[in-house]
Formats: C-alpha cells, sequence, structure tokens
C-alpha cells in the first residue's frame, strides 16, 4: 500500500468518525428523545430496541446487502432472526405513523414558512448581483484621470490652513484673558499648560512671519517669568507656613504638653479616613484611622499612574483646556487624565486649590515641570532654604516674645505674694498634683519645704519622698522663663516638622517626575538629584543645632559656641595671655543691625546694577535669571553665613541645666523628623549626636560640680545636721536637713536622669558618689558624737566612748541584734528577760572590776538626742534608697540592656528616641543600674544599714553605762555622803546619784520619744531595769558600813529608779526590782534568822550572802582574812561565815 492510499484510509475514517459524532449530537438533540425508561410501543423505546438489538442498521458504512443474507441464511452463525426483524420494523413503522398522525398540524405549518425563506434567499441574490454591477461601474469610472479635480484639492488645502492660521490666532487672542482669569484662581497647573502651548504655537515658523503676534509674544515671554516666580512664591508660602492655609499644618503650645500636637490638618485626615469612599484602598499593615496626613497622601501618590496631568505636544490639548474649547469632537481627549484631578479635588470647582497643602505643592512641582524649569525652581529652594528657616524661628520668637510678655506679668503678681518664703538657692521643694477643681489632674506645682508648712500626723498622711525636689539643680531659671523655653521650643518644631513634612512632599514629587520617560529640563539636572533632601535637612539640622546652643551654652561660663566659637574673657584671664586658642575670636559685633545696613546699601546696589545694564548688557544678567540671581543675592548676602550675628535673640538666659527642659521637645522632634525622611536618610540622628556630646563634654561637668557644691553646702552648713521640723510631713520623726536636702537631690538627678537619656551611667555614678559621700559625713558625724577628749590634755589623740567600743563587739553586737528583732517582732517577755540578763552578764565580763567614768560617756543627752535623729534620718536615707532600687530587673530601663549600660542612649534598639515618660508627683522614682553598679548600691544600703545599726546599738549600750556610772557612784564613794549608808538620821530623799540616773533616764526618754520610732525606743531600754537590779545587788559589797537608816535609804533609792522606769518602760519591767528589795530587806534579819532563811531558799550567790552578812556583823566587805574578823561587831562572826560556807557546799552537792 502507497503512502497516498494509507492517507485516504485515514481521512476516509476520520471522515467517518466526524459523521458518527454528527449522528451522535443529532440524536442527543432530537426534541422527542427524553433520557429515563420509555413506555413500551414509543418511538424511544423502539429506537433504544433498535440501538441494543439492531446496532448493524445504525452504522454509517452499513450494507443491507448484507444484513439480507444474514437474515436469509439460516445455517450460519451470523444469521439474523427474520421475525424479529420484521417485528421490529412494524413496531417503527406504527411508532412513525403515530408520530405523524400526532404532529401532522407541525409539519404542515412548516411548509409556507420554507417557501417564503426561499423567497427571500432569490430577492437578496438579485440585489448582491446588482450591486456587484454598480461596483464594478464605480471602479471603472473612478479609474479615469481629471485635472480640474486636482486644482480643487490644492486650493481647499490652501484655504485650510488659512483657517487653521485663523483658528490659532483667534485662539491665542483668547489666551491672555484665559491665563490671568486661571493665575487668580490659583489654577496655575492649568495656567501652566495654556501658557507652554501658547507659546509653543506662536513660536511656529509660520507665526513667525505675522507681525501683529509680536506685542502678544512678548507679553507670554514676559508671562512664562511670571508665573515661574509665582510657583516659587507660592511653594514657598506652602512650605514655610506662610499661607493662610497652613495654619492648620501646626500647632501652638499648650501648657503640659508631651507631645507634638495633632493639627487640625492631620484631625480632618484622620476624619476623612474614617468615611467609606468607593475603590479605597488601605494599607496592609496600618488601619487608615492610625496614619498621618502624610503618609495617607504618599500612599495615594504611589497608588496613582505616573502620567503627567497634561501633555502639551497633543494636538487635541488645546480643545481639553477649561474655557478654549473650539469644538466638541474631542470632549474625551483628557479621559487618560483625569486620575489626577480625581484624586486631588481639583474637579470641584467649590473648594480652594490651597486648602491641601500636599496637593498643592504637587501641582506646583508639575507646574514648574511643564515650564520645563522644576530643576532650576527647586534649586531656588534648595539655596533660600537656609534664609527662610532662620525667619521662620524668628517669627517663632516674635510670637512666643508676645505670648511671654503676659504671663511674665501674671508670674509676678503671683510671686509678689510668695516672696516672703524664698531662701537660699537650695531649698527643697515637694511636687503636688493640683487640679483646676481640686480633683487629680496632671498639673504639676512646686511647693516649698518651710516650717510654716508643718502637719501633724492627725491632720493629713505622710508625703512620699519620691516628691522631693531640689530647685536648684533642676533649673536656675524661674518657672516662668521654663514655659517661655517650652512654648517657644514647643511650637518651633511643630512648624519644623510641617516644613519636614513638605520638604517629604517635594523629595517624593520631583524624584517621581524625573523618573518620566520624556522629562525634560533646562537646567539639565539629572532626575535622581533634583532634589536632595538630605543635603537640604542640614541647614533646618544646623538651625536646630545653633538654637540648642545658644540656650544650653552660657559663653561666660567659658562654654564655647557651636557654630561661631568665641573665647570667653574667664578662658583668656585663666589660660593666660600666649595661650589662648587662636582659632577662637576674642569678640564679635554681636549688636550691629545688619539688616538695616543691608537697606542703607541696597540703594547703592540698585544704582550700581543699573549702571553695569545700560553700559554693558552682558554683564548683568537678564530679567529671565532674575529670580535665581535674586535668590542667590539674597543668600550671599544673608547675615548667618557671613558668620556675623548668625544667633537669634535668646527669650531667657542660656544655663546648661537648661537640658532638662529641651530635651523632650528635641527628642520627640527627632523621632518624628525620623518617621517623615524617607528610609536611608539618617541626618536626622545627627542633632541627637549633638546632645550627646554636650551632655558628655559640658553639661555633665558642669551638673558634677553644682551637685558637688550643693552636697557640701548641705552637709558643711550649721543646722547641716540639726532636726528639721518641716520633716513632719515626711516622717513622724524628725529628720535631719542634710538627708532631705541629699535626698532632694538624689530624686531631681532620677528625674533629670529619665528626662535626659544620654550617658545615664555617669548619672547613675553620680548619684552613687552623692549616697558614698553622705555615707561618710554620716559615719564622720557619728564618729566626733562618740569621739572624747581629755579634760586633762587637750592635746591627747581622742578616743572612743565605752559605749561605742561595746556596740562594736561582734558578741555583744549578735546579742543586741536578737533583742531588737524580738523587740519588732513582739517577742514573749521572758525570752526578752533572758536575753537582757545574757547581755548584763556579758557587759559585766567586759567591764570586769572596772568602773564607768564619766570621761567615758557620750558628753550629753543632747548628743544623744543628737545621735538618734542621725539614727532614724541614716535609717530613713537607706530606706528611699532601697525603694529607688526596687524595681524589677526587666524594667530598669527602656533603653539599656541589663548587663551593660552604654555610653548614649541611641543604641540599635532605639535609634532615635526612647521612651521619655513624664515623672507624676505621686510616682515612684527609679535608679537605672547595670548589673556592676546594682551590686555596688547593694553594698552601699548593706554599709548604711550597718552604720545604722552601730548608732542604734551605742545609744542603747550608752544608756546602759549611764545607768553603771551612776549606780556605781552612789555605792562606791563611801567616804562622802553620797555613797553612805551608815547614817543616824533617816534620809528623807532618795541618793543624789540616784536622782541624777533619774534625770539623765528622764532626757533620755524624752529625745528617745520624740527622735526615734516606738520599736527602737524600746529597744534603748529594753533591760535597764534588770540591770539595775542587778548592779544594786551585785554592787553592794562596795558598801563600807550599813545600818537600818542606812537600808531604809537604799529602799528609798530603790523606789525611786522603779518610779522613773514606770514612766519609762511598759509594765514588764517592773518587777524586776522585787529581788533588789528582797535582798536589802535580809539586812533586818539577824544573822542567825539570815542563815535560816538562806537554808529555807538560796536565791542570791555565795559573795552575795557574805556581803549582806559581813554588813551585819559590821565588817567591811572589802577587807579579807583576820582584819575582817578583827572589825566584826558580832564575836559569832566566824561561826556565821563557817555555816554560811557550809551551806555553799551543800546547795554546790545538791546541784
Amino acid at each position: 500500500m502507497t503512502l497516498e492510499d494509507e492517507e485516504y484510509e485515514k481521512e476516509k475514517e476520520r471522515e467517518i468518525q466526524i459523521q458518527k459524532d454528527r449522528q451522535r449530537r443529532i440524536k442527543e438533540k432530537v426534541p422527542g428523545r427524553r433520557g429515563g425508561r420509555h413506555k413500551p410501543g414509543d418511538i424511544d423505546a423502539i429506537l433504544d430496541e433498535i440501538k441494543d438489538e439492531w446496532e448493524i442498521v445504525t452504522d454509517p458504512d452499513f450494507n443491507p446487502v448484507d444484513l439480507a443474507l444474514q437474515l436469509l441464511d439460516d445455517s450460519s452463525s451470523k444469521s439474523k432472526d427474520m421475525d424479529s426483524f420484521r417485528r421490529t420494523a412494524d413496531m417503527l413503522s406504527r411508532a412513525l405513523k403515530g408520530s405523524v398522525d400526532k404532529h401532522y398540524e407541525a409539519f404542515a405549518a412548516a411548509l409556507p414558512h420554507h417557501s417564503a425563506l426561499l423567497n427571500h434567499l432569490s430577492v437578496t441574490q438579485k440585489s448582491i448581483a446588482e450591486t456587484r454591477t454598480a461596483l464594478q461601474e464605480a471602479k471603472d469610472a473612478f479609474s479615469t484621470k481629471r485635472t480640474d479635480l486636482v486644482q480643487l484639492w490644492s486650493r481647499n488645502q490652501t484655504l485650510e490652513e488659512m483657517l487653521k492660521i485663523l483658528d490659532q490666532i483667534e485662539y491665542l487672542r483668547t489666551v491672555p484673558d484665559v491665563l490671568e482669569s486661571l493665575i487668580s484662581e490659583k489654577r496655575l497647573l492649568q495656567a501652566s499648560a495654556l501658557l507652554v502651548r501658547s507659546l509653543k504655537v506662536i513660536n511656529k515658523p509660520d507665526m513667525m512671519d505675522i507681525g501683529a503676534l509680536a506685542d502678544l509674544r512678548s507679553y507670554l515671554t514676559s508671562q512664562e517669568t511670571a508665573l515661574r516666580e509665582i510657583l516659587i512664591d507660592e511653594l514657598h508660602s506652602h512650605l514655610y507656613l506662610r499661607s493662610f492655609w497652613c495654619e492648620s499644618r501646626w500647632a501652638e503650645y499648650t501648657p503640659g504638653q508631651t507631645a507634638l500636637p495633632v493639627g487640625d490638618f492631620e484631625e480632618i485626615a484622620q476624619a476623612e479616613a474614617l468615611l467609606p469612599r468607593p475603590n479605597s484602598t488601605t494599607s496592609p499593615v496600618t488601619p487608615s484611622s492610625s496614619r498621618s496626613r502624610l503618609d495617607k497622601y504618599l500612599d495615594d501618590l504611589n497608588m496613582r499612574p505616573n502620567d503627567p496631568p497634561f501633555d502639551p505636544s497633543e494636538t487635541n490639548y488645546r480643545n481639553s483646556l477649561p474655557g478654549l474649547g473650539l469644538s466638541s469632537s474631542n470632549a474625551n481627549a483628557m479621559d487618560s487624565r483625569n486620575s489626577f484631578f480625581s484624586i486631588t479635588g481639583f474637579e470641584n470647582g467649590d473648594q480652594n486649590p490651597e486648602a491641601d497643602s500636599f496637593t498643592y505643592i504637587e501641582t506646583l512641582l508639575e507646574s514648574m515641570a511643564i515650564l520645563g524649569h522644576l530643576g532650576s525652581a527647586l534649586d531656588v529652594v534648595s539655596q533660600k532654604l537656609p534664609q527662610e528657616i532662620y525667619s521662620l524661628v524668628e517669627g517663632t520668637i516674635e510670637e512666643v516674645a508676645e505670648r511671654a510678655e503676659f504671663g511674665r506679668r501674671g508670674w509676678v503678681v503671683s510671686t509678689s505674694t510668695s516672696s516672703s518664703m524664698t531662701s537660699r538657692a537650695g531649698d527643697v521643694y515637694l511636687l503636688t498634683a493640683v487640679g483646676p477643681t481640686g480633683n487629680d489632674s496632671s498639673t504639676m506645682m512646686s511647693m516649698p519645704v518651710s516650717p510654716t508648712m508643718i502637719l501633724p500626723a492627725s491632720q493629713g498622711s505622710l508625703m512620699s519622698a519620691s516628691a522631693l525636689r531640689l530647685a536648684s539643680l533642676e533649673t536656675s531659671t524661674k518657672p516662668a522663663d521654663q514655659e517661655v523655653m517650652k512654648d517657644f521650643f514647643w511650637t518651633l518644631y511643630s512648624k519644623l516638622v510641617a516644613v519636614s513634612q513638605g520638604l517629604r512632599v517635594i523629595y517624593e514629587v520631583s524624584n517621581r517626575i524625573g523618573s518620566r520617560r520624556d522629562f525634560k529640563d533646562s537646567s539639565g539636572a539629572k532626575p535622581g538629584s533634583l532634589f536632595p533632601l538630605g543635603e537640604v535637612w542640614m541647614s533646618v539640622q544646623a538651625e536646630v543645632r545653633t538654637l540648642l546652643n545658644d540656650y544650653i551654652t552660657n559663653e561666660e561660663q567659658g562654654a564655647v559656641s557651636g557654630r561661631n566659637p568665641i573665647s570667653s574673657i574667664n578662658e583668656v584671664l585663666r589660660e593666660g595671655k600666649f595661650n589662648r586658642d587662636k582659632s577662637k575670636s576674642v569678640f564679635r559685633f554681636a549688636d550691629t543691625d545688619l539688616k538695616l545696613a543691608s537697606r542703607t546699601l541696597r540703594q547703592y546696589e540698585d544704582d550700581l546694577t543699573q549702571v553695569l545694564r545700560e553700559t554693558m548688557p552682558g554683564l548683568v544678567p537678564g530679567s529671565a535669571d532674575n529670580a535665581v540671581q535674586a535668590t542667590l543675592s539674597a543668600v550671599g548676602t544673608d547675615e548667618r553665613l557671613l558668620g556675623i550675628g548668625q544667633h537669634h535673640r535668646t527669650l531667657v538666659q542660656p544655663d546648661a541645666f537648661h537640658v532638662s527642659i529641651l530635651f523632650q521637645p528635641t527628642l520627640v522632634f527627632m523621632e518624628r523628623v525620623a518617621q517623615i525622611l524617607p528610609s536611608g536618610q539618617e541626618a536626622s540622628r545627627a542633632t541627637t549626636v549633638v546632645l550627646d556630646e554636650f551632655v558628655l563634654k559640658v553639661y555633665l561637668p558642669q551638673l558634677e560640680d553644682k551637685v558637688s557644691l550643693l552636697f557640701h553646702q548641705s552637709v558643711t552648713s550649721p543646722d547641716a545636721f540639726q532636726p528639721d521640723p518641716a520633716s513632719t510631713r515626711l516622717s513622724q520623726q524628725p529628720l535631719i536637713k542634710a538627708s532631705i536636702q541629699l535626698m532632694a537631690l538624689i530624686n531631681s538627678l532620677c528625674a533629670m536622669l529619665r528626662t535626659m537619656p544620654f550617658h545615664r551611667e555617669n548619672y547613675s555614678r553620680l548619684i552613687l558618689t552623692v549616697i558614698v559621700q553622705f555615707y561618710q559625713r554620716c559615719s564622720d558625724k557619728f564618729q566626733d558624737m562618740v569621739s572624747l577628749k581629755s579634760s586633762h590634755d587637750p592635746e591627747a589623740p581622742a578616743r572612743l566612748a565605752r559605749s561605742a567600743q561595746w556596740a562594736q563587739r561582734s558578741e555583744l553586737v549578735a546579742l543586741l541584734t536578737e533583742i531588737f528583732r524580738a523587740i519588732q517582732e513582739g517577742g514573749e517577755p521572758a525570752k526578752l528577760q533572758n536575753l537582757s540578763q545574757q547581755e548584763t552578764h556579758l557587759e559585766a565580763n567586759l567591764l570586769g572590776d572596772k568602773s564607768v567614768s564619766r570621761e567615758e560617756l557620750v558628753p550629753s543627752p543632747r548628743d544623744l538626742a543628737a545621735m538618734a535623729s542621725l539614727y532614724h534620718s541614716v535609717t530613713w536615707f537607706a530606706a528611699e534608697l532601697n525603694a529607688l532600687k526596687s524595681v524589677p530587673e526587666g524594667a530598669i530601663s527602656p533603653t539599656t540592656p541589663l548587663r551593660l549600660e552604654p555610653i548614649s542612649a541611641v543604641t540599635p534598639f532605639t535609634p532615635y528616641k526612647p521612651s521619655l515618660i513624664p515623672v507624676q508627683p505621686n510616682e515612684q522614682l527609679r535608679l537605672p543600674l547595670s548589673s556592676a553598679m546594682a551590686l555596688r548600691f547593694q553594698a552601699l544600703h548593706k554599709t548604711y544599714e550597718q552604720l545604722s545599726e552601730v548608732i542604734l546599738h551605742t545609744i542603747r549600750v550608752d544608756i546602759r553605762c549611764r545607768v553603771m556610772h551612776y549606780l556605781d557612784l552612789a555605792l562606791r564613794e563611801a567616804s562622802s555622803y553620797f555613797g553612805n549608808y551608815h547614817i543616824d538620821v533617816e534620809a528623807s530623799e532618795p541618793d543624789p546619784y540616784i536622782a541624777d540616773l533619774n534625770t539623765e533616764l528622764s532626757k533620755c526618754d524624752d529625745f528617745a520619744s520624740t527622735a526615734l520610732p516606738e520599736a527602737e525606743r524600746r529597744f534603748v531600754f529594753a533591760g535597764v531595769s534588770q540591770l539595775m537590779e542587778h548592779l544594786l545587788v551585785a554592787n553592794a559589797k562596795f558598801i563600807r558600813k550599813a545600818n537600818t537608816q542606812g537600808i531604809q535609804k537604799m529602799m528609798r533609792n530603790i523606789r525611786a529608779l522603779q518610779q522613773n522606769i514606770k514612766s519609762i518602760t511598759d509594765a514588764s519591767q517592773l518587777n524586776a526590782f522585787d529581788r533588789a528589795k528582797r535582798y536589802y530587806s535580809l539586812f533586818l534579819l539577824s544573822p542567825p534568822a539570815l542563815l535560816d532563811a538562806i537554808r529555807r531558799k538560796q536565791e542570791y550567790s555565795f559573795e552575795e550572802y557574805k556581803t549582806l552578812l559581813d554588813l551585819q556583823c559590821g565588817v567591811d566587805p572589802a577587807a579579807t582574812g583576820e582584819h575582817a574578823g578583827a572589825q566584826a561587831t558580832d564575836r559569832n562572826y566566824n561561826m556565821y561565815l563557817i555555816e554560811l560556807h557550809g551551806l555553799e557546799l551543800e546547795n554546790s552537792a545538791d546541784d
């Protein structure tokens, strides 16, 4: 089989398959065919039966001969049943007949329609033939050449050109009126497009020959320069907030302001964002309601196609301009440009184009791009920016100065009544929150701490020490001047933020315009460098740096200004004649009015320029460059670039401590600028670096000097360690003045540290230095109190009082600590009595056979009172320090890591601004510390606790030493009347030494009740009665002689002591004197009765019983051996003594 045969067979099979598919589709579309089961006899049932049993007849290649042979052949296996075939044929015939009978009317109605369709097809065929004949005849006619038609066509072309020129002249004639109307309506974009199109038309070669258009051409050329100047002026008006419509973009300062306010411009944007807008798109990250007006505008700008709003090169351009439509055939010529107007809102004729500054700035830039002078206009903006920013600052100064005048008048009136309470610069004041109606609010008021403000505990609760501030540290300016500075900087920063937003809009729109494919500019600037925002921002940054230096740098104190360094007189005199830094100017003409001088010389400059223009026209630029040349001239003669007069006048005197006021607005401003500038612009960090350097090089040294001065003033004043009556507002017991002032100093440093995030480690180190120095001063003061000088030898070195020596003995310290803990915890009286007895025995062992002399005691109870005040002040100071530190580790510092304090707060985690929160009056201050400093702080706190413990122990031990001293005098000095207990007449008064002791104890109780808390007061007197009882019994051996009247005198002494102790201590110590009473009552017994009492109950020691026996028998207890027996008035003394020894031995054996 050949290739052709194979292709033929394939083609035949393909046709057969197509035929089968066609038949199948026909069967599926048959109207009478229905799916599902059919009734027997229906044509559908018969067709199904044929498909099942006689499918061969439905084959397109069916051969009836083969079927006939199969029906006739009964012997073959392929034979068919003739009867079934006939039955099926009959059924099909009947079904077809039934269908015809059922639908004969439809078949009959279709015949006329078929005939009418054939007639219409015949008529159409005839019409097509006639049309074909006519077209052939027209073709033959057009192929014939005619010379008259060529002449007519040429003449028609000439007339059309003439009409076109006349239309263009008519169009140009209406341009001036429409142009002035558009400019007056501030529709500058349409005016620019109209002017460019008109200049292109009037400068065509065929228009240049028409002399009547010369004046119009000159007018349009001059209008181009005028329009460019108008565009630049309008751009400056909206960029530097000179327009009325820009007042909503910034806001004035309000008292108590801590963040840049949201102006009406932003509020309108947020309100619009909440309204439903068709086909609006929002940011996938930030909801529209939280975006700023600038973010919303930039998002909308990026969503729009980057097409020019007008294309002057379009042929139908003039028909699309308002007021110049010459025909209606091109009404939809600008449909592709309507997106700009639909978004910016310029289709609404009722809305002022200047209402939206950002959109208006965009239209101005688009207009300059249409004029082809976008690059030169942006150069003018960049060059005039320093001068404009300078003028903006000057205007703000004038506004704030006017408001400050009224503020100062009110301040003078309000402070004139309180001037009598003013004292030295180191006054402490309290922060209070006072609302307009007495309710709580955020208004902060200062209240000096003075004796006239003492509040008893019953009249008001104690105030927190965190509200203490030191006025002279936080600032040396008046609150009115602080408000003036806040007003100026917050208002100025609000304006500069608005200016920065305008610069960002110019940057984005100029880059967008420059990225267009057909962008062309007369300046030849590259598209990516039309407006270098980083370089432009440097001028704003320099102005901010100068202002900060002007207000925080005082040249009289030796600080040097940033942009114009000038050596102060102090520096020149201090450094010497030959060591002066020659890079610093010695003086400048700061009071010269350069503006007046410039106005005076302007007339001569204009005359010189006019002469040069007339004599040498090429030397002086023409009018086309007037705007740029005027700008360059203004910038070149700007006094700020000449290096003189560049500083603004200051509203208040400069002071380094103004940093605490300027930090927050400056950091908030820099954070907002960082959000406004595009990513990658790092220029905004430079101002923060300036603050960082100033704090490190100028502010911190001055702060350290001032803190050192204030510290020495606090601790060296005559009343530094005297109780301050006004301290009852802070503590129930009075505090020494030095502790209050230094706590105020530390609080002020902590508050300043919170508002100034630079070099926090240095602040913390300075605070720790104050804490260490105050500890040293308190320790030195305590050493002075317990140091005693000999009255016989003043030149001899001072020695410590016995109480101070004992208070540092480790064995006694542990016991005293246990006693104080038991008193604080409210321990059992038995436990306290046991501990007091242990202390008494320990002190007796330390004292031995010696006695406590007067020179070994603290000189007077007043010194003990001062010591008590020192103790309470140190304890209160340590508790307040612990409160400063009591902060979770994770919240130590919001800007620094836990283990390392950076030099500056500008970290990779907080690149621009840390979180600065103003301190509230009732808020507990916190002291951020690094790990190393936290350990040092903890050690310092421990030393304060140890010092307070030593002071308290010393007070207690000194009181007990006084008891030892006076009771020893009362029992030892038998040679004098004071210590004589062998008298003839009954004594009516207790021993004078006992009276002196009671007096001393009463004085000690007075200062303890006033200067010590209740627990400490109980501690210093705890166990005194046990000590007295022990001494009265144990020191009886020092009595030389005694009789009944003498023992009655001793009983009177005991009652006097008991009565005094009753007024000092609680009732639990009153029974302590019973043992002494019982002891001396044994003297009234006879020696045998005494021995009988010992046999019944042995309560005292052998030595104590022997002392009583000696006194009864007239023997001096100090005598020994035979000399003692010779003194006895009772001959049985030796027998009594032997019997007493026997009883002691029996008692020892029983034990």
